[in-house]
């Protein structure tokens, strides 16, 4: 491989990477729920702002309490 080839699949696995996250975030702010997240070396659990008044009701320690278990 060349070096703008590895150039090339590093830029595209960092948008993917960029489009994962953004997707998480979408979905918990929808959801309103919470993530944990690494932010200045410290583990932080991190609740998005809701713009969805329809969305259901927050959950600020168990993140998972809301998805379906079987």
């Amino acid at each position: 491989m060349t070096d703008k080839e590895i150039r090339e699949m590093q830029r595209r696995i960092d948008e993917g990477i960029r489009q994962a996250q953004e997707r998480l975030w979408e979905r918990a702010r929808f959801n309103r729920q919470s993530l944990v997240v690494v932010q200045d070396g410290e583990i932080r659990e991190v609740v998005p702002e809701c713009e969805n008044n329809n969305a259901p009701s927050p959950t600020i320690s168990d993140p998972l309490r809301t998805s379906t278990r079987p």
